[in-house]
């Protein structure tokens, strides 16, 4: 095995694991990603296919995992008023607090998933990430 597919298959491995361990307030890692990636925006809002380029996912997988969110009230959709093809999804104020929450307990949890880990570490993992091609 290369060590290129070596990287490929722990990073998985990784995503498995983080996915199961940072399950918070009935969100999945997944959920709370878009929840962060709203509330990080300048507007506190995103177009449906700018969360799918953020996440390296197509605009039809980011509205099938938007979906449930909307039905529970923690997103609502918004039109766009230059575009009525395109809609913004936005955290309700449900939303908003349930973000905060989850948010804090997420952070704790990283400490423990990555207690020795150093800021420059973390900083070359992060640039061997953002040299993945998104194609």
């Amino acid at each position: 095995m290369t060590k290129k597919l070596e990287l490929l298959i722990q990073l998985s491995k990784v995503n498995s694991i983080i996915s199961r361990r940072l399950i918070s307030h009935g969100l999945s890692f997944s959920d709370f990603i878009i929840l962060h990636l709203i509330n990080s925006s300048r507007e506190k809002k995103l177009k449906r296919v700018e969360l799918a380029e953020l996440m390296g996912l197509t605009a039809s997988g980011v509205t099938r995992m938007i979906l449930p969110l909307e039905k529970l009230h923690i997103l609502e959709k918004m039109d766009d008023a230059t575009d009525a093809r395109a809609k913004y999804a936005k955290l309700t104020k449900a939303g908003e607090e349930l973000y905060k929450d989850a948010n804090t307990w997420i952070n704790l949890k990283i400490e423990d998933l990555l207690p020795d880990v150093k800021k420059n570490e973390i900083n070359k993992i992060l640039n061997i990430f953002y040299s993945i091609k998104n194609e």
